[in-house]
């Protein structure tokens, strides 16, 4: 018998799951939904919402396909599917309140940043305003804790339903951006050493650190998720501008970047071989940021070099 098809292989997936979920998932709903990610990258989501829930993760079947592929037991792929979502159970009712009422998520709304070519289809449908050509766009917060964080996109439609514009939306998100997703900015060899640890407060690093020390930083956030937003953070930026002058960006993906000082002896020509055999050998493409580098000013901000 042949392999099977991904579509033939997702309905598979729908038809057996509940054979190895507990009891508890007898009547839950089984579904399966194109959702369109970072970089307008389309993917196959499963969800498995219990009776007692009205929310559930979504799980994406594209890299079950790929273990089925390879020749893994469909079994045990319906098992570790299994356990996934038993893992991320959702025990809570969630109160949809949260996300239509401004005044409880106003304080909740973060930044994000993308790739403006690259995300023509999700633009069209999420409020968003254009730094250099990348693209920011807007997330509420759900949750942060240790096992890490939920949250929602910011819809034109929920944008609308607040009442609210996209400069009102960029202002907040911005405030917001050092309250609840604090950068972190890091030497390449302290990273490369497994010295991170717990992070420290950025400018107490860039206060440490003589000029003559490093070429290489990395700047992201605490929980190294979505940490390329924090180009956004004006002040960690001013701190990078004061400490070292001009700099470039590297983008090497949507969860970090790399700051390597201007007067290190690399050129511009060099730097983007870097980020695009980078981005072809080792990023996900969902998690692709930008193909080329960048550099900071005191007068325009982030520009491409």
């Amino acid at each position: 018998m042949g392999k099977m098809r991904f579509e033939q292989f997702a309905e598979e997936v729908v038809n057996k799951i509940r054979e190895f979920l507990p009891e508890s998932f007898a009547n839950a709903s089984v579904e399966l939904q194109s959702v369109v990610k970072n970089n307008d990258l389309k993917l196959t989501g499963l969800t498995i919402r219990s009776a007692n829930s009205n929310i559930s993760p979504t799980i994406y079947l594209e890299q079950f396909y790929d273990e089925y592929q390879s020749g893994k037991d469909m079994g045990r792929i319906l098992s570790n599917i299994a356990d996934v979502r038993i893992r991320n159970e959702v025990k809570e009712v969630f109160d949809v309140t949260q996300i239509t009422d401004f005044e409880q998520v106003k304080e909740h709304i973060v930044p994000r940043l993308m790739n403006r070519e690259w995300n023509e289809e999700l633009l069209k449908v999420r409020p968003h305003k254009f730094v250099a050509d990348l693209a920011v766009t807007y997330h509420i917060m759900l949750k942060q804790d240790i096992n890490g964080t939920a949250s929602v996109p910011v819809t034109n439609a929920l944008m609308e339903s607040w009442g609210v514009d996209t400069d009102a939306l960029h202002e907040l998100a911005i405030k917001n951006l050092p309250v609840l997703l604090p950068s972190t900015f890091q030497s390449m060899s302290s990273v490369l050493f497994g010295l991170m640890g717990d992070s420290e407060e950025a400018e107490d690093i860039l206060a440490g650190i003589s000029s003559q020390d490093e070429v290489m930083f990395i700047l992201s956030n605490e929980q190294k998720m979505h940490g390329a937003a924090a180009l956004l953070d004006e002040s960690i930026m001013q701190k990078v501008m004061e400490k070292f002058g001009e700099f470039y960006i590297l983008p090497s993906s949507i969860h970090e970047c790399i700051i390597v000082k201007a007067n290190a002896d690399m050129d511009v020509s060099t730097l983007t071989s870097m980020v695009q055999d980078v981005n072809a050998g080792q990023v996900a493409p969902e998690e692709r940021l930008s193909d080329h580098v960048y550099r900071y000013t005191a007068n325009k901000g982030l520009i491409s070099a």
